[in-house]
Formats: C-alpha cells, structure tokens, sequence
C-alpha cells in the first residue's frame, strides 16, 4: 500500500469479525451523534448518519462477499472518524472482535490482497484473499 493518507478518500469502509448486527447498530449509535435506521433485513441494514446532521449513508452487511466479516460502510466523512483505521480501532475498542480495514489509499501496483488486522494481539499488516480478490 502506499504511504499516501486515507483523509483524502470520501467514504469509510471496516469488516468486523461479528455477526451481531444489533451489537454493531449499538456502537454506531452512541458513536455518531445523529443516527436513523432506513430499512433493516436478515443480511443487515440501511443509515442515515451524522456528526452535525443526517448528510451520510451508510450500510452494515453480514458476510459482505462471502468473507465471513460483516462490512459498515458510510459514505461521507461527516463522522467521529478520520479516515478507516479511526473507525476500525473505534469499533475494535467497543466491540471487542478483530476488524480489518486498509491502512492507506491504495495506488496502482499495490497488492490488493494487504490489509491492516486490529485484534486482541495488536495491529498487523496482513494478507486477506478473498473471493473478490
């Protein structure tokens, strides 16, 4: 990955080993100062979220790609967190199970596969294949 900041990119994307959507809702809720549930399903559910106001989307996915992982994605920057790596420790230190986000933008030539671990033993640089890999 390249050294290149995150603050640049316009959404935030972690995948938490949980698959307790309610759980997830719970540190999303009291994380975020506005928060409104749009539809909910067996898979997950639909946002709105904000700091200052209802101006994000976001979604929460059981199993995104077949990983095992449940993927919450928000797209705007309008929360708490700077770039991936803030959510990802935000949601490691609430919710107590391994997540996994990029460490930095990805530019071309980067190994798609490289991506930050947050657990119990630390924060590794690993390689995750996955079926869209």
């Amino acid at each position: 990955m390249s050294n290149e900041s995150l603050s640049h990119l316009d959404d935030l994307e972690i995948y938490l080993a949980i698959d307790d959507v309610a759980a997830v809702m719970n540190w999303l809720t009291s994380s975020l100062p506005h928060f409104e549930l749009v539809r909910s399903s067996k898979k997950g559910c639909k946002f709105r979220c904000g700091v200052n106001a209802l101006t994000s989307n976001g979604m929460v996915v059981l199993n995104a790609g077949r990983t095992g992982f449940t993927s919450v994605w928000i797209d705007s920057k309008d929360t708490p967190w700077a770039d991936d790596v803030a959510m990802a420790r935000s949601a490691f230190a609430a919710l107590h199970c391994e997540v996994r986000c990029v460490e930095s933008a990805w530019s071309n030539g980067d190994d798609p596969d490289q991506w930050l671990q947050i657990n119990a033993s630390g924060e590794h640089i690993i390689q995750w294949v996955t079926e869209e890999s």
